[in-house]
């Protein structure tokens, strides 16, 4: 009975790998035949949202009232992170749809912050034009995922007509992982714009302490760490308490602690005690809004460090687990040459907080920057919506 049930088994796997084969054939059969449309934009998130680089330049596009139809992919069930905000006249559609298959088929411009474009399997025609903007820059932590993942981004060089950079650092990371052929736009990155816009960080912060209920004297420290590959939690175990105390001794004031837990870990974010001073943030969605209102920030090895750096707000980072973490995933560089106070464990952490030096501070992140060759401006949304009106003709 049981070498039955393995034959069986083992036969409905062989012939679930054939219909998946087939479905993909028939798909680039399909799909290659459709007609390109010259004013279709076709924007993609990792986590189906209206956020990162897509949202953003999604925004500067609709802001130029441009005859231009947009469509951005949003989940399994048409929900949309942060979708409430989307302008009028941006259409959605559900991932993984024939509907998806033909958007994406019919656009003439493709905006992706991961490998969602060579994910869905459709085949890319010649007059049809794929820009990465990814959702990292200056990050520390190298790219990479499960064998499925390298399998796909091993396919970005031969698609991929476009990457969007920040700085010199991030064009070596793209041509010397999985787009060596690719031209980089030296543009910065459209997130980061509102990080420049004091009016709009200004209007930011307002609306967050109102949305949380932090009174205008008080501060905000957001505590945002990563994921683990192997969906370890451990490490998140932040003494709140003591945390706030060293707060309110090293800057003064009243401090508010946010958590916000990545995307791959909230089911860890009903553990998150919330009370007084303790704000659930997880759900909130745009990381890069989020960053104008608080006022200063701790992670471990997460990318959200290195666009907070262009505020020159303090940040430290936490990270008792680092030695089985970059053996797991490893670094791009030493993490004692960014200019973050480390921590491995909650003693280490408030002390770093205590001993915080302002003008040290201030040194060691201008000379990270150049170091990077960083050259971020708050004009990266108009840069790249320029670029798009060229290839489609607009300008």
């Amino acid at each position: 009975m049981k070498e039955a049930m393995l034959r069986g088994r083992f036969f409905l796997s062989i012939r679930e790998r054939i219909d998946k084969g087939l479905a993909r054939l028939s798909r680039k059969i399909v799909y290659s035949k459709v007609p390109v449309q010259n004013n279709k934009v076709f924007a993609a998130t990792f986590d189906n949202a209206y956020n990162c680089n897509p949202g953003y330049i999604v925004s500067e596009l609709v802001k130029r009232d441009l005859p231009i139809d947009i469509v951005m992919v949003a989940s399994k069930n048409g929900d949309m992170i942060g979708g409430e905000n989307l302008p009028a006249g941006v259409r959605t559609v559900k991932r993984g749809t024939l509907d998806m298959f033909q958007e994406q088929a019919s656009a003439k411009i493709w905006i992706d912050n991961a490998l969602n474009c060579v994910w869905f399997d459709i085949p890319k025609k010649k007059d049809q034009v794929y820009i990465n903007t990814w959702h990292g820059s200056m990050g520390i932590k190298k790219l990479g995922g499960d064998d499925k993942w390298m399998r796909l981004a091993s396919k970005a060089n031969g698609v991929t007509d476009y990457c969007v950079t920040n700085s010199k650092f991030e064009e070596d990371v793209f041509k010397n992982t999985f787009w060596k052929d690719v031209p980089c736009l030296k543009y910065g990155h459209a997130r980061n714009d509102i990080l420049f816009n004091e009016e709009k960080r200004s209007e930011l912060r307002k609306k967050i302490r109102e949305m949380y209920r932090i009174p205008e004297d008080g501060k905000i420290l957001l505590y945002a760490p990563t994921f683990r590959d192997n969906g370890s939690t451990s490490a998140f175990n932040i003494d709140y308490k003591k945390l706030k105390e060293a707060l309110d001794e090293r800057f003064g004031g009243d401090w508010y602690i946010f958590v916000r837990m990545h995307f791959k870990n909230k089911r860890v974010q009903n553990r998150i005690r919330t009370g007084q001073y303790i704000k659930n943030a997880t759900e909130f969605s745009d990381m890069q809004k989020l960053m104008c209102a608080v006022d200063a920030g701790i992670t471990d090895y997460s990318s959200w460090a290195y666009d907070y750096v262009l505020t020159r707000r303090p940040l430290f980072l936490y990270i008792p687990d680092i030695k089985s973490y970059d053996q797991a995933r490893g670094f791009y560089y030493n993490i004692n040459t960014t200019p973050f106070p480390r921590a491995m464990n909650n003693k280490e952490l408030c002390q770093s907080i205590l001993d915080f030096d302002e003008e040290k501070y201030q040194r060691d992140v201008e000379e990270f920057l150049e170091s990077k060759g960083c050259y971020e401006d708050g004009h990266a949304a108009e840069r790249i919506a320029d670029k798009i009106e060229e290839i489609m003709g607009l300008r």
